[in-house]
């Protein structure tokens, strides 16, 4: 393993550009650390971590997260701890992105094993609507 990467791939997911610092080094399956942005006037998904938790602390912008439907409005320089099994989504406003670093433990993606710890509320509400196979 190379002790400086200058070249972290940047990825798509969602509407998050994300940079995951952990990959690819020996710690990326104890915890996850990403660098993301937002450009202005998106809105992510509604999604969950069931054995993650997370802390994302804003370096740049605004933007507003909901967790459990509940709007909490950070800036550059605000940290917010989302627990396991929480709702949550990140809005950014029409004039301004945002950039954070999140910090997962476990990991939401695991490249050893493939698993993505991400449930969306989409995907909640249309296995509860599925009848049952009783």
């Amino acid at each position: 393993m190379k002790r400086i990467d200058n070249n972290v791939e940047r990825e798509l997911h969602d509407v998050f550009h994300v940079q995951q610092i952990t990959r690819d080094t020996p710690i990326e399956e104890a915890v996850g650390a990403d660098l993301v942005t937002m450009d202005p006037g998106q809105n992510s998904q509604i999604h969950r971590h069931n054995f993650s938790e997370t802390v994302l602390f804003f370096t740049d912008g605004k933007a507003t997260v909901f967790i459990n439907d509940t709007p909490h409005h950070v800036k550059a320089g605000d940290r917010i701890l989302i627990h396991k099994t929480e709702f949550h989504s990140v809005s950014t406003f029409e004039d301004s992105g945002c950039a954070f670093l999140s910090v997962q433990t476990p990991p939401i993606l695991s490249k050893a094993t493939g698993f993505r710890d991400l449930e969306t509320l989409e995907d909640v509400k249309d296995r509860e609507k599925a009848p049952s196979k009783t």
